[in-house]
Protein backbone atom coordinates (compact mmCIF):
# COMPACT_ATOMS: atom_id res chain seq x y z
CA UNK A 1 0.00 0.00 0.00
CA UNK A 2 2.93 2.45 0.81
CA UNK A 3 4.49 2.01 -2.62
CA UNK A 4 0.39 2.42 -4.35
CA UNK A 5 0.67 5.68 -2.34
CA UNK A 6 3.85 6.83 -2.93
CA UNK A 7 3.29 6.38 -7.09
CA UNK A 8 -0.09 8.63 -6.44
CA UNK A 9 1.64 11.38 -4.28
CA UNK A 10 4.78 11.93 -6.32
CA UNK A 11 4.47 10.60 -9.61
CA UNK A 12 0.67 11.24 -11.01
CA UNK A 13 -0.21 13.80 -9.31
CA UNK A 14 2.82 15.32 -10.65
CA UNK A 15 2.30 14.63 -14.53
CA UNK A 16 -1.85 15.32 -14.32
CA UNK A 17 -1.01 18.73 -12.70
CA UNK A 18 2.70 18.94 -14.88
CA UNK A 19 1.44 22.48 -16.35
CA UNK A 20 1.40 24.91 -13.19
CA UNK A 21 -2.31 26.68 -13.19
CA UNK A 22 -0.47 29.93 -13.64
CA UNK A 23 -0.08 28.85 -17.24
CA UNK A 24 -3.13 26.26 -17.73
CA UNK A 25 -5.80 29.30 -18.48
CA UNK A 26 -8.09 26.22 -18.10
CA UNK A 27 -7.38 25.56 -14.60
CA UNK A 28 -5.41 22.18 -14.74
CA UNK A 29 -7.27 20.94 -18.05
CA UNK A 30 -4.23 20.41 -20.63
CA UNK A 31 -1.58 17.12 -20.25
CA UNK A 32 1.93 18.04 -21.90
CA UNK A 33 0.62 21.32 -23.70
CA UNK A 34 -1.02 19.83 -26.52
CA UNK A 35 -3.53 17.35 -25.15
CA UNK A 36 -6.76 18.66 -22.93
CA UNK A 37 -8.69 16.23 -20.71
CA UNK A 38 -11.99 15.54 -22.01
CA UNK A 39 -12.99 15.00 -18.13
CA UNK A 40 -11.43 15.12 -14.38
CA UNK A 41 -9.66 12.12 -14.12
CA UNK A 42 -11.33 9.72 -11.62
CA UNK A 43 -9.94 7.27 -9.11
CA UNK A 44 -12.64 4.06 -8.52
CA UNK A 45 -11.95 1.24 -5.97
CA UNK A 46 -13.57 -2.43 -6.16
CA UNK A 47 -13.85 -3.73 -3.08
CA UNK A 48 -14.59 -7.67 -1.90
CA UNK A 49 -16.87 -8.77 1.78
CA UNK A 50 -15.09 -10.03 4.43
CA UNK A 51 -16.64 -13.70 5.64
CA UNK A 52 -16.65 -15.27 2.48
CA UNK A 53 -13.47 -17.58 3.04
CA UNK A 54 -13.26 -19.91 5.95
CA UNK A 55 -9.68 -19.84 8.01
CA UNK A 56 -8.83 -23.22 9.39
CA UNK A 57 -9.00 -23.69 13.58
CA UNK A 58 -5.04 -24.06 13.53
CA UNK A 59 -4.66 -20.54 12.42
CA UNK A 60 -7.41 -18.68 14.07
CA UNK A 61 -5.54 -17.38 16.38
CA UNK A 62 -3.35 -15.55 13.52
CA UNK A 63 -6.06 -14.13 11.91
CA UNK A 64 -9.31 -12.46 12.29
CA UNK A 65 -10.55 -12.11 9.27
CA UNK A 66 -10.12 -12.78 5.77
CA UNK A 67 -10.85 -11.88 1.91
CA UNK A 68 -11.78 -14.15 -0.94
CA UNK A 69 -10.17 -12.96 -4.12
CA UNK A 70 -12.40 -10.87 -6.37
CA UNK A 71 -15.94 -11.96 -7.74
CA UNK A 72 -18.71 -9.89 -8.52
CA UNK A 73 -21.16 -11.98 -6.51
CA UNK A 74 -18.43 -11.02 -3.13
CA UNK A 75 -18.25 -7.68 -3.92
CA UNK A 76 -18.58 -5.30 -1.57
CA UNK A 77 -20.97 -2.59 -1.56
CA UNK A 78 -21.60 -1.40 1.97
CA UNK A 79 -19.82 2.26 3.17
CA UNK A 80 -16.63 2.31 5.44
CA UNK A 81 -14.47 5.09 6.84
CA UNK A 82 -16.32 8.33 7.14
CA UNK A 83 -19.23 7.15 5.67
CA UNK A 84 -19.48 10.40 3.59
CA UNK A 85 -18.70 11.14 0.14
CA UNK A 86 -18.27 9.40 -3.00
CA UNK A 87 -15.21 7.80 -2.17
CA UNK A 88 -16.40 6.02 0.79
CA UNK A 89 -20.49 5.37 -0.09
CA UNK A 90 -20.96 2.44 -3.02
CA UNK A 91 -21.92 4.18 -6.29
CA UNK A 92 -23.37 2.20 -9.48
CA UNK A 93 -22.34 2.70 -12.81
CA UNK A 94 -24.57 5.16 -13.95
CA UNK A 95 -22.97 6.94 -11.06
CA UNK A 96 -18.92 6.24 -11.40
CA UNK A 97 -20.25 5.87 -15.58
CA UNK A 98 -17.82 2.61 -15.55
CA UNK A 99 -17.60 -0.15 -17.53
CA UNK A 100 -16.61 -3.69 -17.08
CA UNK A 101 -13.15 -4.88 -17.31
CA UNK A 102 -11.07 -7.55 -18.00
CA UNK A 103 -7.55 -7.54 -16.05
CA UNK A 104 -5.00 -9.55 -15.40
CA UNK A 105 -6.80 -11.31 -12.33
CA UNK A 106 -10.52 -10.92 -12.61
CA UNK A 107 -12.47 -9.72 -14.69
CA UNK A 108 -14.26 -6.19 -12.04
CA UNK A 109 -17.24 -4.77 -12.54
CA UNK A 110 -18.40 -1.18 -13.76
CA UNK A 111 -19.75 0.02 -10.17
CA UNK A 112 -17.44 1.01 -6.81
CA UNK A 113 -16.20 3.76 -4.74
CA UNK A 114 -15.18 6.84 -6.23
CA UNK A 115 -13.12 10.39 -6.48
CA UNK A 116 -12.42 12.47 -8.82
CA UNK A 117 -9.26 14.72 -9.26
CA UNK A 118 -9.46 18.53 -8.45
CA UNK A 119 -8.25 21.23 -10.34
CA UNK A 120 -5.30 22.01 -9.17
CA UNK A 121 -2.16 20.27 -7.90
CA UNK A 122 -2.28 21.58 -3.92
CA UNK A 123 -5.54 20.05 -3.67
CA UNK A 124 -5.01 17.37 -5.31
CA UNK A 125 -2.57 16.21 -2.63
CA UNK A 126 -4.17 17.10 0.16
CA UNK A 127 -7.14 14.86 -0.80
CA UNK A 128 -5.05 12.01 -1.29
CA UNK A 129 -3.13 12.11 1.85
CA UNK A 130 -6.58 12.66 3.90
CA UNK A 131 -7.38 9.15 1.85
CA UNK A 132 -4.44 7.38 2.90
CA UNK A 133 -4.81 8.68 6.61
CA UNK A 134 -8.23 7.17 6.98
CA UNK A 135 -6.76 4.09 4.43
CA UNK A 136 -9.34 4.11 2.28
CA UNK A 137 -7.44 1.06 0.62
CA UNK A 138 -7.44 -2.37 3.08
CA UNK A 139 -7.21 -5.87 2.86
CA UNK A 140 -10.56 -5.72 1.43
CA UNK A 141 -9.07 -3.55 -1.79
CA UNK A 142 -9.17 -5.73 -5.09
CA UNK A 143 -8.41 -3.37 -7.71
CA UNK A 144 -7.98 0.66 -8.03
CA UNK A 145 -8.55 2.44 -11.26
CA UNK A 146 -7.64 5.43 -12.66
CA UNK A 147 -9.37 6.70 -15.88
CA UNK A 148 -8.95 10.21 -17.79
CA UNK A 149 -9.84 10.90 -21.62
CA UNK A 150 -7.54 13.73 -23.40
CA UNK A 151 -7.68 15.02 -26.80
CA UNK A 152 -5.21 16.38 -29.01
CA UNK A 153 -6.43 18.79 -31.92
CA UNK A 154 -3.38 18.56 -33.93
CA UNK A 155 -4.14 14.97 -35.11
CA UNK A 156 -7.66 15.53 -34.02
CA UNK A 157 -7.02 11.71 -32.03
CA UNK A 158 -9.03 10.91 -28.55
CA UNK A 159 -7.37 8.49 -26.59
CA UNK A 160 -8.50 6.56 -23.35
CA UNK A 161 -6.00 6.18 -20.40
CA UNK A 162 -7.07 3.31 -17.76
CA UNK A 163 -4.40 2.79 -15.36
CA UNK A 164 -4.98 -0.22 -13.44
CA UNK A 165 -3.70 -1.72 -9.84
CA UNK A 166 -4.96 -4.86 -8.95
CA UNK A 167 -4.39 -6.23 -5.47
CA UNK A 168 -4.87 -10.08 -5.14
CA UNK A 169 -5.47 -12.11 -2.20
CA UNK A 170 -2.31 -13.25 -1.88
CA UNK A 171 -0.72 -9.94 -1.59
CA UNK A 172 1.39 -7.46 -3.65
CA UNK A 173 -0.07 -5.28 -6.44
CA UNK A 174 -0.07 -6.02 -10.24
CA UNK A 175 -0.28 -2.94 -12.33
CA UNK A 176 -1.29 -2.56 -15.76
CA UNK A 177 -2.50 -0.24 -18.22
CA UNK A 178 -4.19 0.25 -21.52
CA UNK A 179 -4.00 3.17 -23.95
CA UNK A 180 -6.94 3.65 -26.42
CA UNK A 181 -6.84 5.74 -28.74
CA UNK A 182 -9.14 6.59 -32.17
CA UNK A 183 -9.00 9.43 -34.59
CA UNK A 184 -12.46 11.11 -35.04
CA UNK A 185 -14.29 11.91 -38.35
CA UNK A 186 -12.18 9.60 -39.93
CA UNK A 187 -15.49 7.99 -41.49
CA UNK A 188 -17.92 10.96 -41.46
CA UNK A 189 -15.81 13.04 -43.73
CA UNK A 190 -13.71 11.23 -46.09
CA UNK A 191 -10.21 13.08 -45.71
CA UNK A 192 -9.55 12.72 -49.75
CA UNK A 193 -11.50 11.67 -53.37
CA UNK A 194 -9.61 8.34 -52.76
CA UNK A 195 -10.92 7.18 -49.11
CA UNK A 196 -14.30 8.47 -50.76
CA UNK A 197 -14.01 5.72 -53.42
CA UNK A 198 -12.44 3.22 -51.70
CA UNK A 199 -15.47 3.51 -48.90
CA UNK A 200 -18.19 2.78 -51.90
CA UNK A 201 -16.12 0.28 -53.54
CA UNK A 202 -16.27 -1.86 -50.69
CA UNK A 203 -20.19 -1.14 -50.15
CA UNK A 204 -20.71 -1.69 -53.40
CA UNK A 205 -18.56 -4.97 -53.28
CA UNK A 206 -20.42 -6.28 -50.42
CA UNK A 207 -23.70 -5.42 -52.20
CA UNK A 208 -22.80 -7.46 -54.76
CA UNK A 209 -21.46 -10.73 -53.08
CA UNK A 210 -24.57 -10.50 -51.38
CA UNK A 211 -26.90 -10.69 -54.29
CA UNK A 212 -24.57 -13.00 -55.96
CA UNK A 213 -25.41 -15.42 -52.82
CA UNK A 214 -28.72 -14.68 -52.30
CA UNK A 215 -29.15 -16.26 -56.18
CA UNK A 216 -27.01 -19.72 -55.14
CA UNK A 217 -28.65 -20.29 -51.98
CA UNK A 218 -32.28 -20.05 -54.44
CA UNK A 219 -30.65 -21.94 -57.04
CA UNK A 220 -28.56 -24.89 -55.06
CA UNK A 221 -30.73 -24.88 -51.98
CA UNK A 222 -29.39 -27.70 -49.73
CA UNK A 223 -26.33 -28.56 -51.65
CA UNK A 224 -25.54 -25.02 -50.88
CA UNK A 225 -24.25 -25.65 -47.26
CA UNK A 226 -22.13 -29.04 -48.79
CA UNK A 227 -19.39 -26.52 -49.53
CA UNK A 228 -16.67 -25.51 -47.89
CA UNK A 229 -16.18 -22.10 -50.14
CA UNK A 230 -19.65 -20.97 -49.27
CA UNK A 231 -18.90 -20.67 -45.44
CA UNK A 232 -16.28 -18.63 -46.65
CA UNK A 233 -18.43 -16.86 -49.03
CA UNK A 234 -20.97 -16.35 -46.32
CA UNK A 235 -18.67 -15.05 -43.82
CA UNK A 236 -17.39 -12.26 -45.84
CA UNK A 237 -21.18 -10.80 -46.71
CA UNK A 238 -22.12 -11.12 -42.72
CA UNK A 239 -19.01 -9.18 -41.88
CA UNK A 240 -19.43 -6.88 -44.54
CA UNK A 241 -22.48 -5.69 -43.55
CA UNK A 242 -21.81 -5.96 -39.84
CA UNK A 243 -18.50 -3.35 -40.69
CA UNK A 244 -21.07 -1.12 -42.73
CA UNK A 245 -23.36 -1.36 -39.69
CA UNK A 246 -20.97 0.10 -37.64
CA UNK A 247 -19.33 2.54 -40.13
CA UNK A 248 -23.05 3.68 -40.39
CA UNK A 249 -22.89 4.35 -36.33
CA UNK A 250 -20.02 6.14 -36.65
CA UNK A 251 -20.82 8.25 -39.29
CA UNK A 252 -24.44 9.41 -38.06
CA UNK A 253 -22.81 10.32 -34.22
CA UNK A 254 -19.79 12.13 -35.18
CA UNK A 255 -21.69 14.08 -38.52
CA UNK A 256 -24.80 15.39 -36.37
CA UNK A 257 -21.67 16.27 -33.88
CA UNK A 258 -19.53 18.36 -36.66
CA UNK A 259 -19.54 22.25 -36.41
CA UNK A 260 -17.91 25.21 -37.12
CA UNK A 261 -16.47 25.22 -33.63
CA UNK A 262 -14.14 21.95 -33.01
CA UNK A 263 -14.10 22.34 -29.36
CA UNK A 264 -17.85 22.09 -29.37
CA UNK A 265 -18.10 19.04 -31.78
CA UNK A 266 -16.14 17.25 -29.11
CA UNK A 267 -18.29 18.07 -26.40
CA UNK A 268 -21.43 17.14 -28.33
CA UNK A 269 -19.93 13.62 -29.52
CA UNK A 270 -18.47 13.08 -25.80
CA UNK A 271 -21.32 13.94 -23.60
CA UNK A 272 -20.08 11.59 -20.77
CA UNK A 273 -17.10 9.40 -19.39
CA UNK A 274 -19.16 5.96 -20.49
CA UNK A 275 -19.61 7.70 -23.99
CA UNK A 276 -15.76 7.95 -24.50
CA UNK A 277 -15.48 4.22 -23.88
CA UNK A 278 -18.70 3.74 -26.31
CA UNK A 279 -16.52 5.84 -28.95
CA UNK A 280 -13.54 3.93 -28.48
CA UNK A 281 -14.96 0.62 -28.73
CA UNK A 282 -17.49 1.47 -31.97
CA UNK A 283 -13.80 2.22 -33.71
CA UNK A 284 -11.48 -0.91 -31.94
CA UNK A 285 -14.97 -2.99 -33.01
CA UNK A 286 -14.94 -1.65 -36.82
CA UNK A 287 -11.01 -2.33 -36.79
CA UNK A 288 -11.40 -6.05 -35.62
CA UNK A 289 -13.71 -6.32 -38.34
CA UNK A 290 -11.92 -5.35 -40.83
CA UNK A 291 -9.65 -7.32 -39.77
CA UNK A 292 -11.44 -10.59 -39.91
CA UNK A 293 -12.59 -9.44 -43.49
CA UNK A 294 -9.21 -9.11 -44.41
CA UNK A 295 -8.42 -12.69 -43.43
CA UNK A 296 -11.72 -14.43 -44.82
CA UNK A 297 -11.02 -12.39 -48.32
CA UNK A 298 -7.43 -13.69 -48.21
CA UNK A 299 -8.38 -17.30 -47.78
CA UNK A 300 -10.97 -16.85 -50.73
CA UNK A 301 -7.79 -15.72 -52.73
CA UNK A 302 -6.54 -19.30 -52.28
CA UNK A 303 -9.55 -20.66 -54.35
CA UNK A 304 -8.10 -18.32 -57.16
CA UNK A 305 -4.56 -19.22 -56.87
CA UNK A 306 -4.47 -20.84 -60.22
CA UNK A 307 -1.94 -18.58 -62.09
CA UNK A 308 0.35 -20.90 -63.43
CA UNK A 309 1.78 -24.73 -62.91
CA UNK A 310 3.39 -24.22 -59.83
CA UNK A 311 0.76 -22.24 -57.43
CA UNK A 312 -1.92 -24.64 -59.29
CA UNK A 313 0.24 -27.65 -57.75
CA UNK A 314 0.45 -25.91 -54.12
CA UNK A 315 -3.23 -25.39 -54.07
CA UNK A 316 -3.84 -28.90 -54.98
CA UNK A 317 -1.87 -30.01 -52.59
CA UNK A 318 -3.23 -28.64 -49.69
CA UNK A 319 -6.78 -29.72 -50.96
CA UNK A 320 -5.20 -33.52 -51.43
CA UNK A 321 -3.94 -33.68 -48.10
CA UNK A 322 -6.23 -31.36 -46.09
CA UNK A 323 -8.21 -34.44 -44.38
CA UNK A 324 -5.16 -36.01 -43.54
CA UNK A 325 -3.57 -33.37 -42.06
CA UNK A 326 -6.33 -32.15 -39.95
CA UNK A 327 -6.77 -35.87 -38.65
CA UNK A 328 -2.42 -35.95 -37.95
CA UNK A 329 -3.17 -32.26 -36.35
CA UNK A 330 -5.52 -34.10 -33.68
CA UNK A 331 -3.10 -36.71 -32.50
CA UNK A 332 -0.20 -33.35 -32.44
CA UNK A 333 -3.27 -31.46 -29.96
CA UNK A 334 -3.09 -34.51 -27.94
CA UNK A 335 0.44 -35.13 -27.39
CA UNK A 336 1.02 -31.36 -27.06
CA UNK A 337 -1.84 -31.30 -23.99
CA UNK A 338 0.25 -34.45 -22.65
CA UNK A 339 3.14 -32.13 -22.59
CA UNK A 340 1.36 -29.27 -21.52
CA UNK A 341 -0.29 -31.11 -18.63
CA UNK A 342 3.34 -32.63 -17.35
CA UNK A 343 4.74 -29.30 -17.54
CA UNK A 344 1.75 -27.45 -15.68
CA UNK A 345 2.31 -29.85 -12.65
CA UNK A 346 6.40 -29.92 -12.67
CA UNK A 347 6.99 -26.40 -12.92
CA UNK A 348 3.35 -24.55 -12.64
CA UNK A 349 4.35 -23.14 -9.33
CA UNK A 350 7.76 -21.58 -9.79
CA UNK A 351 7.18 -20.38 -13.40
CA UNK A 352 4.77 -17.98 -14.67
CA UNK A 353 4.57 -19.83 -17.97
CA UNK A 354 3.39 -22.56 -16.55
CA UNK A 355 1.04 -21.01 -13.74
CA UNK A 356 -2.25 -22.00 -15.28
CA UNK A 357 -3.40 -24.85 -18.27
CA UNK A 358 -3.47 -22.13 -20.45
CA UNK A 359 0.14 -20.64 -20.14
CA UNK A 360 1.24 -23.96 -20.41
CA UNK A 361 -0.66 -24.90 -23.54
CA UNK A 362 0.78 -21.71 -24.99
CA UNK A 363 4.34 -22.50 -23.54
CA UNK A 364 4.85 -25.76 -25.06
CA UNK A 365 3.70 -24.62 -28.53
CA UNK A 366 6.41 -22.00 -27.73
CA UNK A 367 8.86 -24.51 -27.29
CA UNK A 368 8.37 -25.36 -30.99
CA UNK A 369 8.43 -22.34 -32.19
CA UNK A 370 12.11 -22.64 -30.70
CA UNK A 371 10.90 -19.07 -28.09
CA UNK A 372 11.83 -19.91 -24.73
CA UNK A 373 13.45 -19.16 -21.23
CA UNK A 374 15.38 -22.17 -20.85
CA UNK A 375 17.20 -20.52 -17.88
CA UNK A 376 13.87 -20.03 -15.97
CA UNK A 377 12.75 -23.55 -16.08
CA UNK A 378 16.52 -25.22 -15.21
CA UNK A 379 16.68 -22.84 -12.03
CA UNK A 380 13.37 -24.62 -11.51
CA UNK A 381 14.27 -28.27 -11.72
CA UNK A 382 17.19 -28.89 -13.52
CA UNK A 383 17.01 -32.30 -14.19
CA UNK A 384 13.47 -32.50 -15.21
CA UNK A 385 14.07 -29.60 -17.49
CA UNK A 386 16.74 -31.14 -19.12
CA UNK A 387 14.56 -34.77 -19.31
CA UNK A 388 11.17 -32.57 -20.55
CA UNK A 389 13.28 -30.49 -22.75
CA UNK A 390 14.88 -33.59 -24.74
CA UNK A 391 11.86 -35.86 -24.82
CA UNK A 392 8.99 -32.73 -26.02
CA UNK A 393 11.78 -32.12 -28.64
CA UNK A 394 12.54 -35.78 -29.64
CA UNK A 395 8.85 -36.31 -29.83
CA UNK A 396 7.20 -33.17 -31.20
CA UNK A 397 9.80 -32.04 -33.78
CA UNK A 398 11.65 -34.77 -34.68
CA UNK A 399 8.74 -37.19 -35.45
CA UNK A 400 5.18 -35.53 -35.71
CA UNK A 401 6.62 -32.63 -37.21
CA UNK A 402 8.72 -34.72 -40.12
CA UNK A 403 5.84 -37.24 -40.07
CA UNK A 404 3.78 -33.81 -41.11
CA UNK A 405 6.01 -32.36 -43.52
CA UNK A 406 6.35 -35.85 -45.30
CA UNK A 407 2.67 -35.96 -45.30
CA UNK A 408 2.21 -32.58 -47.42
CA UNK A 409 5.38 -33.54 -49.56
CA UNK A 410 3.68 -36.78 -50.38
CA UNK A 411 0.85 -34.99 -51.66
CA UNK A 412 2.69 -32.38 -53.60
CA UNK A 413 4.84 -34.53 -55.40
CA UNK A 414 1.19 -36.90 -56.45
CA UNK A 415 -0.36 -33.67 -57.99
CA UNK A 416 2.82 -33.19 -59.67
CA UNK A 417 2.85 -36.19 -61.17
CA UNK A 418 -0.32 -36.02 -62.14
CA UNK A 419 -0.25 -32.98 -63.68
CA UNK A 420 3.39 -34.42 -65.64
CA UNK A 421 0.73 -37.31 -66.98
CA UNK A 422 -2.07 -35.17 -67.49
CA UNK A 423 -2.83 -32.92 -70.33
CA UNK A 424 -1.80 -29.34 -69.88
CA UNK A 425 -4.72 -26.90 -68.51
CA UNK A 426 -5.46 -23.24 -69.13
CA UNK A 427 -4.18 -21.11 -66.11
CA UNK A 428 -4.95 -17.94 -64.93
CA UNK A 429 -1.88 -16.51 -66.91
CA UNK A 430 -3.09 -17.57 -69.89
CA UNK A 431 -6.23 -15.87 -69.76
CA UNK A 432 -4.56 -12.86 -68.84
CA UNK A 433 -1.88 -13.14 -71.84
CA UNK A 434 -5.47 -13.86 -74.52
CA UNK A 435 -6.80 -10.81 -72.76
CA UNK A 436 -3.42 -8.29 -73.12
CA UNK A 437 -3.59 -9.42 -77.15
CA UNK A 438 -7.18 -8.35 -77.23
CA UNK A 439 -6.46 -5.31 -75.73
CA UNK A 440 -3.10 -4.60 -78.08
CA UNK A 441 -5.15 -5.86 -81.13
CA UNK A 442 -7.80 -2.97 -80.37
CA UNK A 443 -5.42 -0.66 -79.78
CA UNK A 444 -4.29 -0.76 -83.06
CA UNK A 445 -1.33 -2.97 -82.21
CA UNK A 446 -1.96 -6.16 -84.54
CA UNK A 447 1.50 -7.22 -85.28
CA UNK A 448 2.62 -6.83 -81.74
CA UNK A 449 -0.32 -9.20 -80.57
CA UNK A 450 0.08 -11.34 -83.38
CA UNK A 451 3.56 -12.15 -82.11
CA UNK A 452 2.90 -12.56 -79.38
CA UNK A 453 0.14 -15.16 -79.75
CA UNK A 454 2.86 -16.80 -82.16
CA UNK A 455 5.74 -16.85 -79.43
CA UNK A 456 2.84 -18.08 -76.68
CA UNK A 457 2.23 -20.95 -79.34
CA UNK A 458 5.43 -22.00 -80.07
CA UNK A 459 6.16 -21.92 -76.11
CA UNK A 460 3.55 -24.35 -75.38
CA UNK A 461 4.97 -26.64 -78.86
CA UNK A 462 8.47 -26.51 -77.53
CA UNK A 463 8.26 -27.28 -73.67
CA UNK A 464 11.14 -29.60 -72.77
CA UNK A 465 11.44 -32.09 -69.94
CA UNK A 466 14.84 -33.09 -68.45
CA UNK A 467 16.09 -36.50 -67.57
CA UNK A 468 15.96 -36.46 -63.95
CA UNK A 469 11.90 -35.63 -64.41
CA UNK A 470 11.29 -38.44 -66.23
CA UNK A 471 13.88 -40.62 -63.73
CA UNK A 472 11.65 -39.45 -61.04
CA UNK A 473 8.06 -39.89 -62.49
CA UNK A 474 8.73 -43.35 -63.19
CA UNK A 475 9.82 -43.60 -60.13
CA UNK A 476 6.64 -42.13 -58.38
CA UNK A 477 4.61 -44.59 -60.28
CA UNK A 478 6.31 -47.45 -58.56
CA UNK A 479 8.55 -48.61 -60.97
CA UNK A 480 11.93 -50.57 -59.86
CA UNK A 481 15.41 -49.10 -60.67
CA UNK A 482 16.09 -51.68 -63.29
CA UNK A 483 12.96 -51.46 -65.01
CA UNK A 484 13.33 -47.23 -64.87
CA UNK A 485 16.70 -48.15 -66.94
CA UNK A 486 15.31 -50.49 -69.61
CA UNK A 487 12.53 -48.20 -70.02
CA UNK A 488 14.74 -44.98 -70.43
CA UNK A 489 17.03 -47.35 -72.98
CA UNK A 490 13.89 -48.11 -75.15
CA UNK A 491 12.69 -44.26 -75.95
CA UNK A 492 16.65 -43.47 -76.18
CA UNK A 493 16.54 -40.77 -73.40
CA UNK A 494 19.78 -39.96 -72.25
CA UNK A 495 20.94 -37.81 -68.64
CA UNK A 496 22.41 -34.89 -71.30
CA UNK A 497 19.71 -35.06 -73.48
CA UNK A 498 15.97 -33.12 -72.89
CA UNK A 499 12.80 -34.71 -74.87
CA UNK A 500 9.73 -33.13 -75.91
CA UNK A 501 6.82 -32.53 -73.18
CA UNK A 502 4.29 -34.19 -75.24
CA UNK A 503 6.36 -37.34 -76.06
CA UNK A 504 7.01 -37.69 -72.59
CA UNK A 505 3.40 -38.23 -72.06
CA UNK A 506 3.18 -40.30 -74.50
CA UNK A 507 5.85 -42.24 -73.66
CA UNK A 508 4.26 -42.59 -69.70
CA UNK A 509 0.93 -43.34 -71.16
CA UNK A 510 2.55 -46.17 -73.57
CA UNK A 511 4.48 -47.27 -70.13
CA UNK A 512 1.48 -47.25 -68.13
CA UNK A 513 -0.66 -48.76 -70.75
CA UNK A 514 1.34 -51.85 -70.79
CA UNK A 515 1.99 -52.24 -67.25
CA UNK A 516 -0.36 -54.81 -65.56
CA UNK A 517 -3.67 -54.15 -64.45
CA UNK A 518 -4.01 -51.05 -66.64
CA UNK A 519 -7.07 -50.04 -68.59
CA UNK A 520 -5.92 -50.14 -72.33
CA UNK A 521 -9.22 -47.95 -73.38
CA UNK A 522 -9.18 -45.60 -71.03
CA UNK A 523 -5.16 -45.02 -71.86
CA UNK A 524 -6.19 -44.85 -75.67
CA UNK A 525 -8.86 -42.33 -75.26
CA UNK A 526 -6.16 -40.09 -73.38
CA UNK A 527 -4.05 -40.59 -76.01
CA UNK A 528 -6.01 -39.66 -79.02
CA UNK A 529 -7.45 -36.51 -76.89
CA UNK A 530 -3.82 -35.44 -76.41
CA UNK A 531 -2.95 -36.48 -80.49
CA UNK A 532 -6.03 -34.17 -81.10
CA UNK A 533 -5.18 -31.17 -78.89
CA UNK A 534 -1.58 -31.03 -80.27
CA UNK A 535 -2.88 -30.85 -84.07
CA UNK A 536 -5.62 -28.03 -82.59
CA UNK A 537 -2.46 -26.42 -81.43
CA UNK A 538 -0.53 -27.14 -84.56
CA UNK A 539 -3.45 -25.70 -86.85
CA UNK A 540 -3.55 -22.68 -84.73
CA UNK A 541 0.03 -22.06 -85.24
CA UNK A 542 -0.46 -22.28 -88.87
CA UNK A 543 -3.65 -20.06 -88.79
CA UNK A 544 -1.52 -17.24 -87.34
CA UNK A 545 1.06 -17.75 -89.82
CA UNK A 546 -1.48 -17.84 -93.16
CA UNK A 547 -3.14 -14.69 -90.88
CA UNK A 548 0.38 -12.83 -91.29
CA UNK A 549 1.14 -13.73 -94.98
CA UNK A 550 -2.61 -12.90 -95.72
CA UNK A 551 -2.15 -9.36 -94.15
CA UNK A 552 1.70 -8.64 -95.88
CA UNK A 553 -0.44 -9.51 -99.61
CA UNK A 554 -3.30 -6.90 -98.50
CA UNK A 555 -0.36 -4.42 -97.68
CA UNK A 556 1.76 -5.19 -100.56
CA UNK A 557 -1.94 -4.89 -103.09
CA UNK A 558 -2.40 -1.71 -101.85
CA UNK A 559 0.77 -0.34 -102.43
CA UNK A 560 0.74 -1.74 -106.37
CA UNK A 561 -2.90 -0.10 -106.63
CA UNK A 562 -1.92 3.21 -105.36
CA UNK A 563 1.34 3.23 -107.71
CA UNK A 564 -1.09 2.04 -110.45
CA UNK A 565 -3.74 5.24 -109.94
CA UNK A 566 -0.34 7.93 -110.32
CA UNK A 567 0.21 5.96 -113.78
CA UNK A 568 -1.32 7.31 -117.11
CA UNK A 569 -4.40 4.95 -118.43
CA UNK A 570 -2.27 3.76 -121.58
CA UNK A 571 1.46 3.49 -119.63
CA UNK A 572 0.92 -0.38 -120.71
CA UNK A 573 0.56 0.20 -123.45
CA UNK A 574 3.48 2.28 -124.32
CA UNK A 575 5.75 0.13 -122.61
CA UNK A 576 4.79 -2.62 -124.98
CA UNK A 577 5.16 -0.69 -127.93
CA UNK A 578 8.73 0.57 -126.25
CA UNK A 579 9.73 -2.60 -125.65
CA UNK A 580 8.23 -4.97 -128.39
CA UNK A 581 11.15 -7.74 -127.85
CA UNK A 582 10.23 -8.36 -124.36
CA UNK A 583 6.89 -8.79 -124.85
Amino acid sequence: MTHFWQYFHSVLCDKLYEIPTVVDKDDGTKLLFENKFLFRPRVRQVRVEEGHCEIRNQFKGLFQDCYVPYEIKYEDKASFGPKKGTQWTYSDSSKTQGVSFRGEIATYGPGGFYFDFPKDKTNAKTTIKDLEHDTWLNRGTRAVFVDFAIYNCNINVVCAVKLVFEFPASGGIVSSSTFRTVKLYRYAVADSLFTLIGMLAVVGFVVYFTVEEIFEIMYFRKDYATVFWNYVDFGIVALGWWAIVVALMIVFKEKSSSGSNPWNAIAKTVTDRKSVEHLVARHESLVQLAAYLFFLVCIKVIKYTDLNRSMTIVYLSVGRCFKIVAGYLVIMIFVVSAFATLGYFAFGSQVKGFSTIYDSVLSSLRILMRDFDYKTLQDADAWFTTFFFVFFTCVMIFVLLTMLVAIVFHAYFDVDVEQSLGDRQSYVSDKVSAFVDRVLAWMGFDKWAGRRRTDRLNNELDRRVTYQDVYKILKRCRFTNSEVEKILNKYGIEPQKTVHEDEARQMFRDVLQNAPGSSKDDENSTSNESDIKWLIKRVDLLENALDDVHKKCDIVIARLDAIRVQLPPNYAEQKLQNNPASS
